[in-house]
């Protein structure tokens, strides 16, 4: 039986016996991943100074119900550009490193295709959505780890019927890269608050060397920073979250998958402008980039995706033996 995330959020609002902010429950961290970077080899790459393996970014567990049985099928979602190069093409193979249920964890090899008749990475219809999704679930049998349900995804429309807004409460967990564990992943939770729903595309740059393009994104006052790339971000709403009204819990669901951060040019380095070379260097500037939920729900239900499903339909149980 594959655990879901749904039910933590009743459970963390009947312990808070008075209406303030709930922690976010520790077992958010196990839909998470890490996501690693292989060699030309096809073996994790290593930092030669270190012996540190090369970590690139945050992923995590997702599901969507079988429309034709029992069963659901599982997903690895992640930033679309955590598996690019800076030219963005795809990398040829990533490894993920997922807990196992013995304190330890274990590097599992994704070949990545993003074309093709063994397509295996899918992604939106509009380029700029910065989300990808590849055909991939833990054996539960052997690793310790929940997913993310379509419950917890909502719809554009449902989510326009919500009570949230600037100053709701949000969190991510994802990793942090000057310590993720030595043996098993360790996530790293922050919280924050929404900022800004824009009702308009907003201009981002994915690099200096990039021109900015006009993407969909809220933004959320908390900071993000390399490695949370591909983060599952929450919007966790107390048992005060409508005015006038106490709900029995908290309500925790998707926002979306960081993408990242924005930058304010600051004095320190050196970038080529039309007229000259200007000292310039980026400083966070606490405002983190999120790719809503919704457009992660528009691949999981993709003609895409269903035909994946109807060409790989899911293997029924084998009966005990006799």
């Amino acid at each position: 039986m594959i655990r879901w995330l749904s039910a933590l959020a009743l459970i963390v609002g009947l312990m808070t016996t008075r209406v303030v902010a709930a922690p976010a429950p520790p077992e958010v961290a196990k839909a998470v991943t890490f996501i690693f970077l292989a060699d030309e080899h096809g073996n994790p790459r290593i930092y030669h100074e270190t012996l540190a393996p090369v970590v690139n970014g945050t992923g995590f567990f997702a599901v969507v119900e079988n429309e034709n049985g029992p069963g659901v099928y599982g997903y690895l979602v992640t930033a679309k550009h955590v598996l690019q190069d800076e030219q963005g093409e795809y990398f040829r193979r990533v490894f993920v490193r997922i807990n196992d249920k013995n304190n330890g964890s274990m590097f599992v090899p994704i070949d990545l295709q993003p074309t093709g008749v063994n397509q295996n990475v899918f992604t939106h219809g509009d380029p700029t959505v910065d989300i990808a999704v590849i055909p991939a679930l833990p054996d539960e049998k052997l690793f310790d780890f929940l997913t993310v349900p379509m419950s917890m995804i909502r719809t554009k429309e449902d989510f326009k019927n919500t009570k949230i807004g600037p100053g709701s409460d949000v969190f991510f967990t994802g990793l942090f890269v000057p310590y993720y564990g030595e043996k098993a992943n360790v996530p790293i939770f922050r919280f924050g608050r929404v900022a800004m729903l824009p009702s308009e595309c907003v201009h981002w740059r994915d690099s200096v060397s990039k021109p900015p393009v006009c993407v969909e994104l809220y933004l959320l006052e908390t900071m993000s920073f390399g490695g949370n790339s591909g983060s599952p971000v929450f919007f966790s709403q107390g048992m005060d979250r409508e005015p006038g009204k106490i709900y029995a819990g908290s309500e925790i669901t998707l926002a979306g998958v960081m993408r990242g951060n924005f930058n304010e040019p600051r004095v320190g380095g050196f970038v080529q402008t039309p007229n000259a070379v200007a000292p310039v260097i980026g400083q966070n500037v606490g405002i983190a980039a999120v790719t809503p939920a919704h457009l992660l729900r528009d691949i999981l239900l993709s003609d895409e995706l269903k035909r994946f499903r109807r060409d790989n339909p899911l293997k029924e149980p084998e009966a005990p033996k006799q």
